[in-house]
């Protein structure tokens, strides 16, 4: 199920362009609206020709007019030409709006369904998981084998000479890049998520193959818990203004090893900024990295294991090490939260919002090169989603097609020049490099209306210039396990032998045994 409204903001060589899908519903109504006046127009124009036709036989001049509005109808430009045109236009701008449509479509659902149940069926049988992962080949080089196919048939020698060969190479090197960029990607993932899932036995009827699959894999894992480790001396971040400066911020949040880290700043760490404004308010942003490490259960919990749990929608530790970093920091219940993370951290920032309504004022959520999650930001939260259109990570969900709501900007930008080289997927997963499209979402963001839900939440959270900016940091570290205690040392139980009494006495009678109470009188001595 998903909200069909929200706006789209696609970045490239030729601009930005800013598209609100309401919006061209309603211009597609009123283009309908105006090729139906067109319509009647032509009808009062043929009832004018009319008149003038049955005057011409009286009045010479009325034949002259007759053949006037005669040729105003019959000429492309006329009213009913016109019509046609508006028509034509007003089906074109409502196909338009569909396309932009940021929610995940009905068509898209059932492929995903359809997907899942292929892998549900097909996986029973022992040949499953070979023929949906050469389904997933055919899809990821179907367009390359077709090509390769009629270029055989039309010049065979040609395509089998060394020239020919190597061309082929490196169309082959390509595709990965190919298939990301144009979505096929996200249908090869979801193939192998049902041939994978039809082996292990991740079968579930309401989740789609790679969401299934995620989460039968995280729930496979150790639980683990983690704590948080304040940073003594966090380094002075700038107070982001915009955009970009929230993604900035993400960029500074990672460690130092990385090319746009702070000096000192270790794995996993999250920063609190508290921004405090001239009127005595404060207002909050919270930045979360993205992945950090390659394994599933280490200490470092930005890792593979933490992004299973995320995609799976089951329950992860960094979403509730952030949750915890919040509260440690002093964020008021009325206080405007802004949220943004990158890669793992966009994700990690949806759930936090999701879960922390009611609790905190979160008023922007900043998600950038993330893939989507199961959680959905509550009502009155303002979503922006950046996406690098060569970038393989935001694919990972295996969806296809942007995701959003009513308060959402879905921002896509092609990083390749028209015609030219695409980038590496390492350079179009780039946190830098998000933060320079987040610079042009900043310039593009005056096309939208004043009462747009982001520039209300930037608003919110940002207000005038703030006085003062105070950072803090945590690293989120695995908890050490509990010290073992000690078991008590067992109780042996030792036989009691009874003591044999003394004729006629009790057990105290017995030699050795302490003597009666009260004792006995004894006989004075006497010589």
């Amino acid at each position: 199920m998903g909200v069909r409204d929200g706006r789209s903001l696609t970045l490239g060589g030729g601009g930005p362009v800013l598209v609100d899908a309401a919006e061209l519903v309603a211009a597609a109504q009123r283009l309908r609206g105006a090729a139906d006046g067109l319509d009647h127009a032509d009808v009062r124009l043929g009832a004018a020709a009319w008149r003038a036709g049955t005057l011409a036989a009286d009045v010479p001049e009325a034949g002259a007019l007759f053949d006037a509005l005669d040729t105003v109808r019959r000429a492309t430009c006329g009213p009913a030409g016109l019509a046609r045109d508006v028509r034509d236009l007003a089906a074109r701008t409502r196909d338009a709006a569909a396309a932009y449509d940021l929610a995940e479509t009905d068509a898209q659902a059932r492929w995903a369904s359809g997907v899942g149940l292929l892998g549900r069926v097909v996986g029973a049988g022992p040949l499953g998981p070979a023929l949906l992962g050469s389904a997933a080949l055919g899809v990821a080089i179907g367009d390359l084998l077709l090509a390769e196919a009629r270029s055989l048939a039309l010049d065979p020698w040609g395509t089998l000479s060394p020239l020919g060969l190597r061309d082929d190479l490196e169309r082959l090197a390509t595709v990965p890049q190919r298939v990301v960029a144009d979505g096929r990607g996200a249908l090869v993932l979801q193939l192998l998520a049902a041939a994978l899932g039809s082996v292990t036995g991740a079968h579930g009827p309401h989740l789609d193959p790679v969401r299934r699959f995620a989460a039968h894999v995280a729930g496979l894992l150790p639980a683990r818990d983690v704590r948080l480790v304040p940073r003594a001396d966090p380094p002075d971040l700038p107070a982001p203004r915009g955009i970009e400066g929230l993604v900035d911020l993400v960029a500074r949040t990672y460690d130092e090893d990385t090319a746009t880290g702070e000096p000192g700043t270790p794995l996993a760490t999250v920063t609190v900024q508290r921004l405090d404004h001239a009127d005595g308010t404060r207002s909050w942003v919270v930045a979360v990295p993205g992945t950090r490490a390659a394994g599933l259960t280490g200490d470092v919990p930005t890792d593979n294991g933490t992004n299973l749990a995320l995609e799976g929608g089951v329950p992860d530790v960094m979403t509730r090490a952030v949750i915890a970093a919040m509260g440690e920091a002093g964020i008021g219940a009325g206080e405007a939260v802004a949220l943004v993370g990158h890669s793992q951290g966009g994700m990690v920032a949806t759930n936090v919002a999701a879960a922390t309504a009611g609790t905190y004022a979160v008023r922007l959520v900043v998600t950038a090169g993330s893939p989507d999650v199961p959680a959905v930001t509550p009502p009155g939260v303002a979503t922006v989603t950046l996406r690098h259109r060569e970038d393989a990570v935001t694919i990972l969900d295996g969806r296809v097609g942007e995701r959003g709501g009513p308060d959402a900007l879905s921002v896509v930008r092609d990083l390749a020049p028209a015609g030219g080289t695409p980038p590496s997927f390492t350079e179009a997963h780039s946190v830098a490099e998000y933060a320079r499209t987040g610079a042009l979402v900043d310039d593009a963001l005056g096309e939208l209306p004043p009462d747009d839900p982001v520039r209300r939440a930037l608003t919110d959270v940002f207000g005038a210039t703030p006085t003062g900016a105070t950072t803090t940091q945590v690293t989120v570290t695995a908890a050490p396990p509990p010290a073992p205690v000690a078991p008590p040392a067992p109780q042996v139980a030792r036989p009691i032998t009874p003591v044999p009494a003394a004729p006629g006495g009790g057990p105290f009678d017995a030699p050795g045994a302490p003597p009666p109470w009260p004792p006995t009188p004894r006989t004075p001595w006497s010589p």
